[in-house]
């Protein structure tokens, strides 16, 4: 799975902020008017879920000689058709960062303020988000698509597996058949019989393979058991023993696969991204679609169930947006804009045994208040765009 790794950059030698003259922060939009070009732009982060989905692909293959596994070994469970299917083995849901296009600001610097107080003031990500001790950021763009899908790399056994699935299926199919014909040669009153052998070469059914294989997994069996109980009389050392012994289990593996078929899995990881936004809270909104014979679907595509996620909000920042409602009108002039982050509930849903639940942080669904434009010294949390600290000078 591809991973985009953001690396950030400080901007300035001090990590937190410290400003010793008035500020005045403007929010950008369509509708602002800029007065100055002097100053600095910054962003607060919004948050975006992640779901990574992990799939198991099995591919079966049938046994040559699976028709005969009752019969003569007894097997029931065995593979009785070549097919490939597809189970969601696992969904992960994280989060992170990255700059919200809609809480742009401009911190305009006026002619009052010396020059090494300019030089002070932020500490942005490469992004231009505002951060704090450890600033870090990821750059990413659109609302929701698949951010990346990969095979996982095969073990060695299945490499060999795909390369020779039943290698001992190769084993002479063809013996010789003897046909004795008798010639009656008759000389006047004299019969006189003579034989003559015919050999030709004739193609073996597979219930005759069938029988051998399973004659050889009998034979295999009685050599380990002489093998262990010392039948031999030979003193092998230890690393001899178990050699031999391992050599026995492997080709008696080899040859049930034969009547067993061959199961194979493989890892596959598919990565989707999410940017709740107010208006798709209590709605579940559709990921992709699962089907069991193809796997991770197009929605567009027929068949399949769709899987959804749905965030609900908890409500922590309920009292404190009816606070700001009731509240003065705003200042002409403002300092630094914050979030406070709202509590969510997030659910990935595929049915109602397959599901994957968590809560988290979610920076656009709280509230964005402000700072007063006056003497502070102040951190901001790097995920969240909330204060960390704050120290009123």
């Amino acid at each position: 799975m591809k991973k985009t790794i953001a690396i950030t950059v400080i901007l300035t030698i001090l990590v937190s902020c410290s400003v010793f003259a008035q500020l005045n922060v403007v929010r950008i939009d369509n509708n602002a008017a800029p007065q100055t070009k002097e100053g600095i732009f910054y962003s607060l982060p919004r948050t975006v879920v992640k779901i990574e989905v992990k799939i198991d692909r099995i591919e079966n293959y049938k046994g040559p000689y699976a028709d005969f596994a009752l019969r003569f070994l007894g097997l029931k469970n065995v593979v009785q058709a070549n097919s490939i299917e597809y189970k969601i083995s696992d969904i992960i849901i994280t989060t992170y960062p990255e700059p919200d296009p809609d809480q742009y600001y401009f911190v305009e610097m006026g002619d009052k303020m010396s020059k090494g107080e300019r030089m002070g003031i932020l500490s942005l990500s490469n992004a231009g988000v505002i951060l704090g001790t450890m600033p870090e950021g990821i750059d990413t763009s659109g609302s929701f698509f698949p951010l990346s899908n990969s095979d996982d790399l095969l073990s060695e056994a299945d490499k060999d597996a795909f390369g020779e699935l039943f290698k001992y299926s190769a084993d002479v199919s063809v013996f010789e058949k003897v046909d004795t014909i008798i010639r009656k040669i008759n000389i006047d009153t004299l019969t006189v019989e003579r034989q003559y052998y015919k050999r030709t070469m004739v193609e073996k059914s597979p219930e005759q393979k069938a029988k051998e294989a399973a004659d050889f997994i009998s034979k295999i069996k009685d050599n380990r058991f002489n093998l262990l109980s010392g039948t031999q009389e030979v003193n092998y050392n230890r690393e001899t023993l178990e050699y031999m012994d391992t050599q026995l289990k492997t080709m008696e593996r080899e040859y049930l696969k034969l009547f067993t078929g061959v199961s194979l899995h493989k890892s596959l990881t598919f990565s989707y991204k999410y940017i709740p936004i107010p208006n798709q809270i209590n709605t579940e909104i559709p990921i992709f679609k699962f089907l069991k014979s193809k796997g991770i679907i197009d929605l567009d595509e027929q068949g399949g169930k769709v899987v959804t996620i749905k965030i609900q909000r908890v409500g922590n920042t309920n009292t404190v947006a009816n606070y700001l409602k009731k509240a003065e009108k705003e200042t002409k002039i403002q300092g630094f804009s914050y979030r406070i982050p709202e509590l969510a509930r997030v659910t990935v849903k595929l049915d109602e045994s397959t599901q994957e639940e968590t809560q988290c942080l979610v920076s656009q669904l709280g509230v964005v208040s402000f700072l007063p434009a006056s003497k502070w010294r102040v951190q901001f949390h790097k995920e969240t765009g909330g204060i960390k600290g704050l120290e009123i000078q």
